[in-house]
């Protein structure tokens, strides 16, 4: 899926004529954003990344190092089904055809809730073993909460996972902001909630389907 996806971007480069010769950085790569779509090879490695740590986890036994693990998939976690939001980008840009954006930002977001699933099938089976079923439900429900919240503040804030380590003191005050001020955000929190639901239901639906 993670390879289709990738050929869709490089397909739709080559349509509109698009010189791969001036990517010379990352940088080069953002600059570009708006005729390349190469943004979303990126946000699908994010993507990719809850769910290598979440097979990385039933490698270890030590405490410590099983912690930072699960702290860094949380934080990761949101990449994931951040893809969905990039079908805001859905819009009528000539010559490429409008159906052939919508069905590559849908394959994108697809994969990404796939990877995340995945991902969250794979730290409650490890949870279980450690605690039990009940506690292992409780805490992937919260971590579903938090993941929702975490793509609310990445695609409304405009915050990214590298800005824990980079600017922790201006990330910490616009989440507290949005917490002791809930009503003031109403407007753009109600796509935390909403996602909260995708993945919850999504998430239960994946259960069913792997238990079958």
């Amino acid at each position: 899926m993670s390879i289709f996806d990738c050929a869709l971007v490089v397909y739709r480069s080559s349509y509109i004529g698009f010189d791969f010769g001036q990517i010379a950085s990352i940088q080069d790569v953002a600059n570009t954003r708006s005729e390349t779509f190469m943004f979303l090879v990126w946000n699908l490695f994010l993507a990719w990344i809850p769910y290598w740590l979440s097979m990385a986890m039933h490698h270890f036994s030590k405490k410590w190092i099983v912690v930072i693990l699960l702290m860094t998939w949380l934080v990761f976690l949101p990449n994931a089904p951040y893809l969905v939001t990039d079908l805001l980008h859905v819009r009528f840009r000539p010559p490429v055809p409008y159906w052939y954006d919508t069905m590559m930002l849908f394959s994108f977001a697809w994969t990404g809730l796939f990877l995340g699933f995945l991902s969250l099938l794979d730290v409650q089976c490890f949870l279980e073993k450690k605690f039990g079923k009940k506690i292992s439900d409780v805490l992937i429900w919260i971590a579903i909460i938090l993941c929702a919240f975490g793509v609310y503040i990445g695609r409304c804030q405009r915050w990214n996972t590298w800005d824990i380590i980079t600017h922790p003191y201006q990330l910490f005050c616009d989440i507290m902001q949005v917490v002791f001020h809930p009503i003031a955000n109403l407007s753009s929190l109600g796509l935390a909630v909403v996602m909260t639901g995708v993945l919850g239901l999504g998430y239960m639906a994946m259960k069913v389907l792997v238990s079958d």
